[in-house]
């Protein structure tokens, strides 16, 4: 491609990296954070607004009142420019969420589903219809970028769920089911739960970006994501961060898969209400666990006390051989995190050796609607890369 092509398209991205990561602001502004002249500046401006992707701000803040003469316009992204699509299938729900241009979350909806029947054609078709029907309540059709999934289960480079445990799914095609489901959305990729979850976490921080961490996003199952040098260590063939399945006991008080004494067999929520009623307690629902928890059962004493060994024991593990700076915990446990978090600890460092790295566990502030969240990010994030098919000819 002609040079000057390319210098616009890398300027243009950086100013929309800039608008999107500070906000609104001057011409002139933007001239100093991308260390351009004011007229470059005023020339990529122009350009994006004709291309509708910036747009005068709303409404200005009036930061100096008794300043005179005319102040500076600014400028900032327009919202609803391009609308990005997450579809979290989950166990016994889906969860849909809509980002715009600027980041905001528009729309977020949950439809549950009946366990029954979890065949990937009744599922794909529900996740179908409901995304159809949020695209309408939008009204903004031209602006829908595409569609990202996330499951709980290994996937593979192309978009194959290999297996899903908890849904009974293995080797489905769900990408090529919803290309036909929705023939009029680009399906841009499934992803593990967990990688969503820890895209939308990173996002959501407003500190400086851990570069080297763990994620376990503990739901019904338990779903990893290693972050290594601040990227996705997804592995040789995508499978990378499936941590659910390391081992940490003999047998876990759930089973499911063939694994024996995995991760999420001693630390899910499904693992947590089976060990409670192995022990004589009865509850239904980790709600329910919860209010015995607070009560001061014996019973759900004595199960948060093997919950955070195992847990403590799994953390450990991963420390050993990831060194990750922190540890961060998400997914419908986290009320657990609160209550046993000083016990979760103590686990930890009893299997470590001594003088070990301790990381810093803790819990995200997202619920259990992350992973959706996370995967309407992952497209957001790609509007914003540099065009390397155009910058360098490969894809």
């Amino acid at each position: 491609m002609v040079m000057p092509r390319a210098v616009r398209h890398i300027n243009e991205t950086r100013a929309l990296e800039a608008l999107l990561d500070l906000g609104a602001m001057s011409r002139a502004d933007l001239a100093r954070e991308l260390g351009v002249t004011r007229s470059t500046a005023s020339s990529i401006v122009a350009s994006l607004m004709a291309s509708g992707l910036v747009i005068d701000e709303a409404s200005p803040p009036d930061s100096n009142p008794i300043r005179t003469g005319r102040p500076s316009k600014r400028v900032e992204l327009h919202p609803k420019h391009a609308i990005f699509l997450g579809a979290d299938i989950g166990v016994g729900r889906i969860t849909i969420a809509a980002i715009d241009l600027a980041s905001n979350v528009v729309a977020l909806e949950t439809v549950n589903y009946d366990l029954a029947d979890t065949s990937p054609s009744v599922v794909t078709t529900l996740l179908a219809k409901e995304v159809s029907s949020l695209v309408l309540k939008l009204g903004l059709r031209e602006a829908i970028k595409g569609l990202s999934i996330s499951v709980p289960g290994v996937v593979d480079l192309k978009g194959r769920v290999i297996r899903a445990p908890l849904l009974e799914w293995k080797n489905v095609p769900i990408l090529d089911l919803l290309k036909t489901s929705l023939p009029d959305i680009t399906i841009a990729r499934v992803d593990h739960d967990a990688n969503a979850f820890a895209v939308a976490d990173l996002n959501s921080r407003k500190d400086s970006p851990v570069s080297e961490a763990v994620y376990i996003f503990a739901d019904a199952g338990v779903g990893g994501c290693v972050v290594s040098g601040g990227n996705i260590l997804r592995g040789f063939n995508g499978y990378g961060g499936e941590i659910g399945h390391i081992v940490v006991g003999e047998r876990g008080y759930f089973h499911p898969t063939p694994v024996d004494g995995s991760f999420e067999s001693f630390v899910s929520r499904d693992a947590i209400l089976a060990r409670y009623r192995e022990l004589g307690g009865k509850a239904e629902s980790i709600s329910e666990f919860l209010k015995s928890l607070t009560d001061k059962d014996p019973i759900a004493l004595q199960v948060i006390n093997d919950w955070s060994h195992y847990l403590g024991r799994g953390i450990a593990t991963l420390t050993s051989i990831l060194n990750p700076e922190k540890i961060y915990i998400g997914g419908g446990l986290g009320p657990l995190l609160n209550l046993a978090h000083s016990q979760v600890i103590e686990s930890m460092r009893k299997h470590l050796l001594p003088d070990s790295y301790e990381p810093q566990i803790e819990l995200s502030e997202l619920g259990i609607e992350a992973p959706a969240i996370g995967a309407a990010m992952m497209l957001h994030r790609e509007f914003f890369e540099f065009d390397t098919k155009m910058l360098f000819g490969t894809s």
